[in-house]
């Protein structure tokens, strides 16, 4: 069996954990962190979208494509 090191940030969350007390403050912090990364991931996708000038147009575009692998029997 493989062991896994954590770093200093997984250790300090971990120790944060200690405080936590009910399951009603387990899904508060878990709304926490998933807001926190879904921000992060808007923020990455709008960067992504500047750099590469796609527009609302570009997206409606794409969803009306219907580009499939064609599949041989």
């Amino acid at each position: 069996m493989m062991t896994t090191q954590l770093n200093p940030a997984q250790l300090n969350v971990l120790s944060l954990m200690s405080y936590i007390d009910t399951e009603q403050e387990q899904q508060e912090l878990q709304e926490i962190l998933l807001r926190y990364y879904r921000e992060k991931a808007d923020k990455l996708l709008l960067q992504f979208q500047m750099e590469h000038n796609i527009t609302q147009e570009t997206l409606d575009d794409w969803s009306r494509q219907h580009d499939r692998t064609p599949y041989n029997r």
